[in-house]
């Protein structure tokens, strides 16, 4: 789940001047600026997370983060499909992605640190490593898949894409808690 929400943003960084030059022609001071939409939702995330942490389950809220990132980037995949070029556009939906992984990644955390606490400085160095090299996984796919042409449908779909994997890997978290409950 860490990876994958972590490669959103990987994706994220190492598409967007591309689709900022070919589908939007803007300046490297606006693009700067502009990147930094992903990183206010992450702000706005972690904030609602630390805030509702005791309400609810780490897997109720790594799912909410991973729906609310996967609907902001469907979203805007569907309003670049119809043909809607513009800058506000998709950064905007791209800010869902950062609140997403805001509101996903210190559960993911904690819940890795959870599972068995004697280990737990163990599992935080072995998910940071996977993570780090699923999300190199994702960027490195993008910079190989885009290209000018469509930069912008092409960099939201691998954003979806890669949101959609991390949502499906917390609801497996969830099946498997449930599954512990149980038993």
């Amino acid at each position: 789940c860490m990876a994958f929400s972590i490669g959103t943003f990987y994706a994220f960084l190492s598409g967007t001047p591309l689709v900022a030059q070919s589908s939007f022609a803007m300046s490297a001071t606006t693009l700067g600026l502009a990147m930094g939409s992903i990183t206010a939702g992450f702000l706005l995330g972690s904030f609602l997370a630390g805030r509702y942490a005791g309400c609810y389950t780490l897997a109720t809220t790594m799912i909410a983060g991973r729906v609310i990132a996967c609907a902001g980037l469907g979203a805007g995949l569907i309003t670049a499909l119809v043909g809607v070029r513009h800058p506000i556009s998709f950064f905007g939906w791209s800010m869902f992605a950062g609140l997403g992984n805001g509101l996903t990644l210190p559960s993911a955390n904690a819940a890795v640190m959870s599972v068995r606490p004697h280990l737990a400085g163990g599992a935080s160095g072995l998910s940071g490593a996977l993570t780090v090299a699923g999300a190199a996984l994702v960027s490195s796919l993008t910079g190989a898949v885009l290209t000018a042409s469509g930069a912008a449908v092409n960099l939201l779909t691998i954003m979806f894409l890669s949101a959609l994997l991390s949502l499906i890997a917390a609801a497996y978290v969830r099946l498997l808690d449930r599954r512990r409950k149980v038993d």
